[in-house]
C-alpha cells in the first residue's frame, strides 16, 4: 500500500480529505507547516518537500490559496517521483500545470489538478448528462458558507470581485469584469431562488481540453450570505472597494459563519446542439464534502493500484462518475436532475 499524504491536512478542505480517506480504511499521514502536523511540510520549499515526501507517495494537496502558489510543489513531483491532487480552483495555476503536459507525460507520474468542485465533480456532472459533444457548460456555485468560511476561500472570491475575469466564450477565453454579471436560477429546495455572478474557474481551459466542442464555459456563484451579494455587487463597481472589504475579512469571515447559510449546491446546465441537461448536487448541511471526495477517491485508487493512467491526467478522468454520486448520496449529497424546456426538478436517476 502507497504512502498518502495530505499537504494542508490541518486546513478546512485538507481535514475533510483527510476525514473521508479515513472513513473508507486508509491511514493518511496529515502535512503542514503547522505544528501538530504529522509530516512537517512546506509546500513552497523544494528542500522541505524533498526531505519529507518520497517516491510513489501519493500526495493530496489542499493548501490553497492557489492563486498565490508557485509550481515548487509540481516540480518536486517530477524530480522525485510522486503522484500528486490538488484541490486548485485557479485558472492560471491550471494554464500553468497544462503548459507541463509534455513533460508530466513523460516521467509517468500522476498529476490530477483542480480535483474538487472544479472541475472533478463539474466534469463528472457533464459525462453523467450523456451529452457527448457539448456547446456550452454553465456552473452555479453556491457554497455552505456556514462551514466553509475560511481566509483560501474568501481571497479567491475576493479576486473576481470587481477585477477582469477570464471566462470562455464564443470558442476563446474572454475578459469580463468580475462578479458585475449576473443570473438568476432556480434550483431545488432548501436553495431555492438564487442570483449568481460571473466568477473566474478552472473550468474554462481543463473542460476544454476534455470537450474541443464546447464554446463557452462560465461559472457563476451565489454567495449564500443574506445581502452579502448586493454588497460584493456594489464593491464590483467601485475601485478599492474590494480591497477594504480584504482588510476587514477576520470579521467578515467571523460574521458569515453565524449568519451564512449551512445549505448549498453546485449545479451544472449542459448544453448540446439539440438538448439541454439539468442537473443539481443539494445537500442541508454537509456539501462542503462535495469538494473533498474527488480528491480522496482518486487518492485511495491511485495508493491501491486501481488507477490506470498516467501523466497528466484530465478531470472527466479523476472518479467513475457514477461511484462519485453513490458516495455523495451516502452522505446526504442528493442528485437533482431536470430537462429541456423544464424548470422541474425531480431526484436525479
Amino acid at each position: 500500500m502507497r504512502r498518502i499524504v495530505v499537504l494542508g491536512g490541518l486546513g478546512f478542505f485538507g481535514a475533510a480529505v483527510v476525514e473521508r480517506l479515513r472513513a473508507s480504511g486508509m491511514n493518511p499521514l496529515v502535512g503542514s507547516r503547522r505544528e501538530g502536523a504529522g509530516l512537517r511540510v512546506d509546500v513552497e520549499d523544494p528542500e522541505s518537500i524533498k526531505a519529507a515526501l518520497r517516491p510513489e507517495d501519493v500526495i493530496v494537496d489542499a493548501a490553497g490559496p492557489f492563486q498565490h502558489r508557485t509550481l515548487a510543489l509540481v516540480y518536486s513531483a517530477i524530480e522525485t517521483g510522486f503522484d500528486l491532487i490538488d484541490l486548485s480552483d485557479s485558472l492560471d495555476y491550471a494554464l500553468r500545470i497544462l503548459a507541463l503536459r509534455p513533460e508530466l507525460d513523460s516521467k509517468g507520474i500522476r498529476v490530477l489538478t483542480s480535483c474538487s468542485s472544479v472541475s472533478a465533480v463539474t466534469a463528472a456532472l457533464v459525462r453523467w448528462s450523456r451529452i457527448a459533444e457539448p456547446l456550452r457548460v454553465t456552473t452555479y456555485l453556491i457554497p455552505a458558507v456556514r462551514f466553509t468560511a475560511n481566509r483560501g476561500a474568501a481571497v479567491s472570491l475576493l479576486r473576481s470581485v470587481g477585477h477582469d475575469v477570464r471566462v470562455r466564450r464564443n470558442g476563446r477565453l474572454e475578459i469580463q469584469p468580475g462578479w458585475r454579471e449576473s443570473r438568476t436560477y432556480v434550483l431545488p429546495e432548501p436553495i431555492g431562488n438564487i442570483r449568481a455572478h460571473l466568477f473566474e474557474s478552472s473550468d474554462s481551459v481543463l473542460l476544454t481540453a476534455i470537450w474541443p466542442s464546447l464554446s463557452c464555459v462560465d461559472l457563476f456563484v451565489d454567495s449564500n450570505v443574506p445581502c452579502l451579494n448586493q454588497l460584493l455587487g456594489v464593491a464590483a463597481r467601485v475601485g478599492g472597494a474590494a480591497s477594504a472589504i480584504a482588510r476587514v475579512l477576520p470579521l467578515g469571515l467571523a460574521v458569515v459563519r453565524r449568519i451564512g447559510r449551512r445549505a448549498s449546491a453546485l449545479a451544472v446546465e449542459v448544453e448540446g446542439s439539440n438538448e439541454r441537461v439539468r442537473l443539481a448536487l443539494l445537500s442541508s448541511g454537509i456539501g462542503h464534502y462535495t469538494a473533498a471526495v474527488p480528491s480522496a477517491m482518486a487518492a485511495k485508487a491511485i495508493a491501491e493500484g486501481r488507477f490506470d493512467g498516467r501523466g497528466l491526467i484530465l478531470p472527466d478522468q479523476y472518479v467513475n462518475p457514477a461511484d462519485l454520486i453513490g458516495e455523495l448520496r451516502g452522505l446526504g449529497i442528493q442528485l437533482y436532475s431536470g430537462g429541456s424546456g423544464s424548470s422541474s426538478w425531480k431526484t436525479g436517476e
